[in-house]
């Protein structure tokens, strides 16, 4: 069986190629604007994934922080100049930080600017960071307030403490009951009393210094008002009442003096007597002139002294 050979159209006319070359050029074309797209695209989408993921540290590295600002470390009154220390270095750190976010609004600016695909997405997720940035700056700013109430308040406490240990210590010396035995030993309580009376006037200003601190406190609404005004009344209670006392052991005191110096001049008197009686009773009245003038005038001194007794 013989086989023809099928006649295949080799040649085309002018036209159809220069049709078929133009529908080459215009797929060509459109592919390299495709290609053109997709590159744009993958651009657009590793920048995106970029700010993504700068976004993802800021905002763990922000929870974090978040956590030991929200800590109550003040409220533990040991080691607060330590801690203080510690929170301003904290501080110094956030502040440090804060060009991670500017330059974060700087990106999203740019990519909201240039009609990114992820505008939303990205202005959304500045909102939100700038929302949690915003919160770490309130509790830190917080945490460092409460802490440094929290030390002024152990200061104003300490304060209370020593003046009250003052207190406590010269209200047993003005309560007891010793008065002296003799003048000479009233005298030494005297002088005694006048030095802790010295020492009671420059306390009095250390007094005024701790219920100046406390008015200070509680007109700054310190959260602990009521703690600092019933230490301020405890104080001022325990110190009209060392002064009530101390007016009291002064007047014991003058009281004691006035008597022990009345024993004094009791029996200094007692003994004048005893030992001018014996001149008085004696027989011995002169055996000549001389000897009587010589008596009467011991006897016009004894006459002298008895009448500046009387005064007495």
């Amino acid at each position: 069986m013989d086989i023809q050979p099928r006649e295949i159209k080799v040649l085309e006319s002018v036209d159809d190629i220069q049709e078929r070359r133009g529908q080459v050029l215009s797929r060509y074309s459109e592919f390299k604007i495709e290609a053109r797209h997709k590159r744009d695209r993958l651009e657009d989408s590793r920048r995106f994934q970029y700010f993504k993921r700068d976004a993802d540290e800021l905002e763990s590295w922000i929870n974090e922080k978040l956590q030991a600002a929200s800590d109550e470390s003040y409220k533990d009154p040991t080691n607060l100049q330590a801690k203080i220390q510690k929170h301003q270095a904290f501080e110094s750190e956030v502040a440090a930080h804060s060009n991670a976010i500017v330059a974060l609004d700087n990106t999203g600016s740019e990519l909201i600017n240039q009609q990114h695909f992820a505008s939303d997405v990205i202005k959304h997720r500045l909102e939100e960071l700038h929302r949690l940035w915003e919160l770490l700056l309130s509790r830190l700013a917080d945490k460092g307030l409460k802490l440094q109430q929290a030390l002024v308040l152990v200061q104003f406490l300490r304060q209370c403490d020593e003046v009250m240990f003052w207190i406590n210590d010269k209200e047993a010396f003005v309560t007891t009951d010793e008065f002296g035995q003799d003048l000479e030993h009233v005298e030494v309580l005297q002088r005694k009393f006048d030095e802790f009376q010295k020492d009671m006037a420059s306390q009095e200003f250390r007094v005024q210094e701790v219920n100046e601190q406390a008015d200070k406190l509680m007109n700054e609404g310190h959260p602990e008002i009521e703690t600092i005004s019933t230490r301020k009344e405890e104080l001022n209670d325990a110190w009209q009442r060392l002064k009530a006392l101390t007016l009291l052991k002064q007047e014991k005191l003058f009281g004691a003096h006035e008597i022990q110096r009345f024993n004094r001049d009791a029996d200094e008197t007692i003994s004048w007597i005893t030992e001018k009686d014996l001149v008085l009773s004696s027989d011995d009245y002169g055996r000549d002139l001389v000897s009587v003038q010589t008596l009467q005038r011991k006897h016009e001194g004894i006459e002298r002294d008895l009448a500046a007794l009387e005064d007495k």
